[in-house]
């Protein structure tokens, strides 16, 4: 008996006594969306829907001082989307590179590439979910959307409120409550690639009290990969899970999140060479110099990438008289790669894999104090301080050799006695004005901006400033302008290697952004977007630099350094198009242009890995009391690489997904989802990431073929 599904049905047993069925009698058909609203969002609707994150208090979508797109959770549940990248994949301005592992897809968040998701700040429920160590953003099936209510996406910078590397834009998983949730919802989901998962999400809210908890357990072979080994096995998930639990009583929070993803690395570096196998590169590069394992070795798994990241908080909401508002929230994080974590490598000096293993682990502490209050009907500030401290460690923990009790040599991994650390102290204060008048009918004014003082590299300030104007009930203009920074991370400051010297000297990376839109619903159903935008980059750290200093019994090498040499210049425009033909059919199409280019010290090229054009069109169709059905199309315009990969440019694709939503079987507790992605089967490639030059590092990803998963839905 599969021991993970017995868990799940004796939990059952337990909790469905405990559960009534309110929600039914409230009229939530299986996947928790009402049925007042399953027939669609209204465009009066999206326009004033409220989002939270551009000026950390709610605000009608329409009128916040910066680019949102909220997806909802009905939308959620009737696209089939599972974990963030497939929301992200509908949206514009944003570019993937698919690496099935340790970063499962690395995105791109208006024409900046970052190689592990860097220049994206995560929130959940408006607190900070990134990786420690390498500031990053680890992404992957752990981040269920079960339990999610909605996601708001910021696009540009929101460092002015949100302090480092706010810098592409921010994205905020905000979660249900127990009166959203009212009883039990249980997934039960299976797929390609013996993909299976359960997902449990359980609330209620009684006399003030307001209780959910979300679970999830994802396991899955992953896709096979020939071209890397014929026995490729390294795209695997072993049992990700993910946590989620609040308890609130009269605006008190407790919270807690727990993601634990241990998988493997993927087609993140590249070995096919050693192997034996065409080249990686495709165009005659071997890739015989080195990479990791890509089939099982001995037994175990090629390599083990078991990350985790896990929060604790406390936060209170309290209104007073004359329109003030306070916040607080205080909480504990820890990020880190678990010790049992490993790879094989082919170091390159002879005919075996070795064994490596790593982990690190690292933690943050902090609070956040804050006061909204209105001056007059027509003036509110958002002012507050935020603090927070970290013990971050400094890179990976690897092995030691020893003899052990037979007397050959042994490696063994270094343990918590052996870990070395660095504190990280930053201070901040912010503040946002904001001014309504009745200039050309409705004009807001924004301005604010924020003090950040870190004892690793100083003061940072960053301003922002946003107009607002509307001179019809359906016609909207923005003007908005800010600045951001992004922090230098441990690993990219302290990173040593035989041919690598630390540089604990570097400083952020800036942004200036400067924007302009337009929204006009051309009708009551049809609502046009167009946003233009110009970021200017600067301080960007660039890896690998020659830093002129010859290695000790080398005759023409010399080290290498991380060092804010870079800089880079993105122009774009983004267009978007909703129109309600009715209650049943919706339809959508974004469309984004990118001209980015970068600097990197020595030379001038294209930012790697971003297409110039590339658009989204989706449809959703709905038949009452049946089911509704989702198609959509992503396409992708070629693309440019960095300049050290061969392939000096990767075709575009057109992949189509479609996902179907039974709202009410013949049970009508019972719902069913069924998503088809890549529907036609497409054969693509995504460029190759970090110094791809075929032999570490992929110069290109192939892509897996079509996939398909089915979901049953049980509500009570």
């Amino acid at each position: 008996m599969d021991r993970r599904g017995g868990t799940v049905r004796r939990l059952l047993v337990l909790l469905i006594p405990l559960c009534s069925s309110p929600a039914r009698a409230q009229g939530v058909p299986p996947g928790g969306v009402p049925n007042e609203t399953v027939f669609g969002m209204e465009l009066e609707e999206l326009m004033n829907v409220e989002v939270y994150t551009p000026s950390k208090k709610p605000e009608r979508r329409q009128i916040a001082p910066a680019s949102v797109v909220v997806i909802t959770r009905q939308q959620i549940m009737e696209r089939g989307y599972e974990s963030l990248e497939d929301a992200l994949r509908d949206l514009p301005g944003f570019d993937f590179v698919h690496v099935q592992g340790t970063w499962p897809t690395i995105w791109t968040q208006r024409g900046l590439y970052g190689d592990e998701n860097k220049r994206t700040l995560l929130l959940i429920d408006g607190i900070v979910e990134i990786n420690l160590l390498e500031g990053s953003v680890l992404g992957g099936p752990q981040y269920s959307l079960h339990g999610v209510e909605r996601i708001e996406v910021t696009y540009g910078p929101a460092s002015a409120l949100f302090g480092a590397n706010a810098f592409g834009g921010v994205i905020n998983i905000v979660t249900m409550k127990g009166r959203d949730t009212a009883g039990l919802e249980y997934q039960k989901g299976a797929g390609s690639y013996r993909t299976r998962y359960d997902k449990l999400l359980i609330g209620a809210e009684a006399h003030e009290v307001d209780v959910v908890v979300s679970g999830s357990i994802y396991d899955s072979d992953g896709p096979v990969f020939n071209e890397r080994h014929p026995h490729y096995s390294n795209s695997y998930v072993d049992n990700a899970y993910s946590i989620i639990g609040r308890l609130s009583y009269r605006g008190i929070t407790l919270g807690f999140n727990r993601f634990d993803r241990p998988m493997g690395e993927g087609q993140f570096s590249n070995s096919p060479g050693y192997y034996g196998l065409p080249g990686y590169g495709f165009r005659g590069v071997e890739g015989t110099s080195g990479g990791m394992a890509q089939a099982d070795v001995g037994g175990e798994r090629p390599t083990l990438w078991h990350t985790y990241t896990q929060t604790a908080f406390v936060k209170g909401e309290l209104s007073l008289a004359n329109h003030v508002d306070l916040f607080a929230v205080a909480y504990h994080r820890n990020t880190g790669i678990a010790l049992d974590s490993y790879e094989y490598d082919y170091p390159g000096t002879g005919p075996d894999l070795s064994r490596d293993p790593y982990g690190h682990d690292s933690s943050s502490t902090g609070s956040e104090l804050r006061v909204s209050f209105a001056i007059d009907d027509n003036q509110d500030i958002v002012a507050g301080t935020n603090f927070e401290w970290s013990d971050i460690e400094r890179g990976y923990r690897g092995s030691r050799t020893v003899v052990n009790a037979a007397g050959a040599l042994e490696e063994i991994p270094l343990g918590d006695d052996d870990r070395v650390s660095d504190a990280y102290a930053n201070a901040a204060v912010f503040a946002q004005y904001q001014l309504r008048t009745e200039l050309l009918r409705m004009t807001n004014f924004t301005l604010g901006g924020r003090v950040d003082r870190s004892n690793r590299y100083g003061n940072s300030f960053n301003p922002r400033a946003g107009i607002v104007i509307a001179p019809t009930e359906r016609l909207t203009f923005k003007v908005l302008a800010g600045t951001a920074y992004r922090a230098p991370n441990s690993f990219e400051m302290f990173t040593e290697t035989n041919i690598r010297k630390a540089n604990p000297d570097l400083v952020p990376e800036r942004e200036v952004s400067t924007e302009a839109s337009a929204s006009l619903a051309v009708t009551p159903d049809v609502l046009v977007e167009a946003t233009g935008f110009r970021n200017h980059f600067t301080h960007i750290i660039v890896s690998n630099v020659e830093t002129g200093e010859p290695i000790p019994g080398s005759s023409d090498l010399t080290y290498k350094q991380n060092r804010n040499v870079g800089d880079a210049d993105v122009t774009g425009l983004e267009l978007k198009t909703t129109a309600f033909a009715s209650e049943y059919f919706d339809v959508f199409a974004n469309f984004t242009y990118q001209h980015a280019e970068q600097n990197d010290g020595t030379s001038t090229y294209s930012v790697p890995n971003v297409a110039r054009v590339k658009g989204n069109l989706g449809a959703t169709a709905r038949f009452p009391q049946l089911f509704s059905l989702y198609l959509a199309g992503n396409w992708v315009g070629p693309r440019t690489t960095a300049p050290t990969n061969p392939d000096e440019e990767i075709p575009g694709y057109f992949v189509t997904n479609v996902a179907l939503y039974a709202r009410e079987l013949p049970v009508d507790e019972l719902g069913l989802v069924l998503t088809v992605n890549n529907l036609f089967d497409v054969r693509y490639v995504d460029p190759g990431i970090r110094s791809a030059n075929g032999s570490y590092y992929g110069t290109r990803h192939v892509q897996p073929g079509r996939s398909a998963f089915v979901k049953l839905i049980l509500s009570l």
